[in-house]
């Protein structure tokens, strides 16, 4: 069989990618990077053939990811990504199965290899700068950081909570179906999310009387800073008569004109739903008017699963956080040494159990309480017999 270049192949890849980035709604974040990977493999072997396409070549590839000094997992990330290319035209025989094979042989590259730089850890916040940041939110990011923090979702997810996706089960709890990065999957759950009172008493004023849409929304915090630059207004208009000065309430005739003309034609169109970069730099300049050190939202999952691990077991931390596999929950948890802290300091109580030695029945006993069993269970047979 006679195997096509990259060069011309490359209409083929990028189509099947976006069609998978498509059907599996992958963010626009991953969609840069596959995009990348894919040009930079063809702008380097875009006339080879793909039958010649070997681990050398792959090789090459990796390093010019290592000149740019990329983080190293971020680099073995994007040679998986070659890697599932080739795998995909094995399947549609674009590429030999042969050269996959020998791909998937390239070792990913260890700590400490080329001195490159690691990824950084995301720490957890804590609660005392998150209540201070919250002072500096508008209502809307206020609401949207206390649920963050309790159902330990992703950003994106908050961001995008609908009103008619609730099931008010009762007055103090509600169920809300929020979107989740493995809705592609065939075998994928509804990822449900649980509210209790504290966070439906926050919810309920910016909710109102609406029964669908976004929950937290732009046009609710454009409404509330218009209230509270009238509430700052009369207020210094007050303060003004007070001290004896002449106040002017009425706004100019071209005053008035020109904000009429503003709100016919607005610099920008207010979105439907809030973005995770929009709820990133508002919670970035609460943390400057603060005076804390600045957090972003993706922080606050880790949190609030080190929160419910420490409180509720790590099993349930995994299950709010909707993760299929407990290693990815253990990724989140940062509750190590707390733990052991507290096993510590259990030591210091008083014991309460019995001895081992009082605790473990005699071969007797135990014969005995068989015996005693049995004579039981015969008596309500006779009886039911009778």
């Amino acid at each position: 069989m006679k195997y096509k270049c990259l060069r011309t192949s490359k209409n083929l890849v990028v189509w099947v990618w976006n069609a998978l980035k498509r059907e599996r709604r992958a963010s626009k974040t991953q969609q840069d990077n596959e995009r990348l990977v894919i040009e930079v493999l063809v702008d380097l072997f875009g006339d080879m053939t793909t039958a010649a396409f070997d681990i050398n070549c792959l090789r090459a590839v990796r390093d010019e990811f290592i000149k740019k000094r990329y983080v190293r997992q971020k680099i073995n990330w994007r040679i998986q990504i070659v890697q599932r290319i080739f795998r995909w035209g094995a399947s549609y025989k674009i590429v030999p199965v042969s050269v996959y094979q020998e791909l998937k042989t390239l070792i990913p590259l260890k700590k400490g290899d080329y001195n490159l730089p690691e990824s950084k850890e995301r720490p957890t916040v804590s609660l005392e700068d998150i209540e201070k940041t919250k002072v500096e939110l508008s209502p809307v990011f206020r609401a949207m950081v206390i649920v963050h923090l309790r159902v330990a979702g992703r950003p994106t997810a908050i961001c995008e909570m609908r009103i008619e996706n609730i099931d008010r089960q009762t007055e103090d709890l509600w169920a809300i179906t929020v979107r989740d990065k493995m809705d592609y999957l065939e075998d994928a759950v509804p990822r449900i999310v649980y509210l209790a009172k504290p966070e439906i008493d926050v919810l309920l004023p910016i909710i109102g009387s609406r029964t669908e849409g976004y929950i937290f929304r732009p046009a609710d915090t454009l409404l509330f800073d218009k209230q509270k630059r009238a509430e700052q207004a009369a207020k210094r208009a007050d303060e003004a008569r007070r001290a004896g000065k002449v106040v002017y309430t009425k706004k100019t005739p071209s005053r008035a004109a020109r904000d009429a003309e503003r709100a016919k034609n607005p610099k920008r169109e207010v979105k439907e739903c809030y973005g995770f970069a929009t709820y990133r730099n508002a919670v970035y300049r609460a943390c400057d008017r603060a005076g804390v050190k600045r957090w972003f939202p993706y922080q606050l999952r880790h949190t609030g699963i080190t929160l419910i691990g420490l409180e509720h077991g790590v099993d349930a931390a995994q299950h709010t956080a909707g993760h299929r596999d407990i290693k990815t929950t253990l990724r989140y948890f940062h509750g190590e040494n707390e733990i052991a802290k507290r096993v510590a300091l259990s030591r210091n109580k008083p014991a309460t159990v019995k001895s081992t030695t009082e605790s473990i029945k005699s071969k007797d006993e135990i014969i005995a309480d068989l015996l005693q069993e049995k004579m039981e269970l015969l008596e309500m047979l006779v009886k039911k017999n009778a």
